[in-house]
């Protein structure tokens, strides 16, 4: 299954990481697991720390909270950088598998090693490089499709984002307000990005995860927009589908207690299984824009329906009124809603109790 960002069908990306903890090994356990539990592709990250975060960077609230060591941020990336000789080894060992991989990318060099050398045909620009200038100018629509992750941003920062990746300007954007500027223009991009509702919080609490945010961007952005899930169970997926959402992300793990900055917040491979197998239910369950009947009801409406039927013993020529009729089960004769269609007129016989009225 190629990604079709316009596709109705589901797409979900088990999003590795950096959850290999740096080891190959790892990295294919880890793929294996997430072609077996449904998912259609796996998304890794590729960087160099040294051209990521400064020697003085410090680790972030939840890095800090999830990894042992000291306060630095680099250190910490060292041992979670993905070598390119071992993503050739993971793009190679994910063909042989059948499952799609692709890769978020941090800095120009990296894109272009991606696009150019490997020629990959997604890309996923992180929520932290949604204002990297020297990234977004470096994108060529014409050779990649890109996923832009929204965590920390707001609008105006997304819409500008898109401005630059597109090379023109698509929006207008007047102190943080977005008005669409050119349709045409847009209309060319639809096919080539794909923007995701994201919070960047790990594990991520229900009142930051804002789902009325997947509709007020397609509003706003007149964009599909997918949802990147940060939170550490399968509710909110679950709930972004029911919202429209297609193309879903989320962090994968063998297990939760693994050592590493984002185990915590992911899913391991029973929860995804699961969670992907309700995902698919939810198309069913929301129907169609219109309200019939069922086709599993008609076997039901005669035994759960009514007809009218005689209160008491009707004589002929006896005229019919509400004291003489109800309305009993089965439904498969005189529909109670015409009922004022008898009323006044004369039995044409004699009809015993519960006896079912016809003219």
């Amino acid at each position: 299954m190629t990604l079709n960002f316009n596709s109705e069908k589901l797409f979900f990306i088990a999003e590795i990481g950096v959850n290999h903890n740096g080891k190959l090994a790892l990295a294919k356990k880890l793929i294996r697991e997430a072609k077996k539990s449904g998912a259609d592709a796996v998304k890794f990250q590729l960087f160099s720390n040294k051209d990521l975060v400064t020697q003085s960077c410090k680790k972030a609230p939840y890095q800090i909270k999830n990894t042992k060591g000291n306060n630095s941020q680099r250190n910490m990336l060292k041992k979670l950088e993905l070598s390119k000789h071992n993503y050739l080894k993971i793009i190679k060992y994910c063909r042989k598998i059948n499952i799609k991989c692709f890769a978020s990318v941090f800095d120009e060099r990296n894109y272009n090693f991606l696009v150019n050398n490997l020629k990959q045909k997604i890309i996923k620009i992180p929520s932290g490089e949604i204002t990297n200038y020297f990234l977004l100018k470096e994108i060529d629509l014409k050779k990649t499709k890109i996923i832009i992750s929204t965590g920390m941003s707001k609008l105006s920062e997304i819409a500008n984002a898109i401005n630059i990746i597109s090379k023109s300007e698509i929006y207008n954007i007047s102190r943080d307000k977005v008005f669409l500027k050119n349709k045409k223009k847009l209309n060319l991009i639809k096919k080539k990005i794909l923007v995701m509702q994201c919070t960047t919080d790990y594990p991520l609490k229900d009142n930051f995860v804002n789902l009325y945010s997947i509709n007020y961007l397609e509003d706003k952005l007149k964009l599909k927009i997918g949802f990147s899930d940060h939170t550490p169970d399968a509710i909110s997926p679950i709930i972004a589908a029911s919202r429209g959402c297609k193309v879903f992300e989320k962090h994968f793990t063998l297990n939760k207690k693994m050592k590493g900055p984002d185990h915590s917040a992911s899913i391991d491979p029973d929860g995804l299984k699961s969670l992907i197998q309700n995902l698919k239910r939810v198309p069913k369950i929301l129907g169609n824009y219109d309200k019939k009947m069922q086709a599993c009801e008609i076997k039901n409406i005669n035994s759960v329906r009514k007809s009218v039927v005689a209160k008491k013993l009707i004589n002929k020529g006896e005229i019919f009124s509400l004291k003489n009729l109800t309305s009993k089960r089965p439904g498969n004769k005189f529909n109670p809603i015409n009922i004022k269609s008898v009323l006044g007129k004369k039995a044409k016989k004699d009809f015993a109790i519960d006896e079912a009225i016809s003219l």
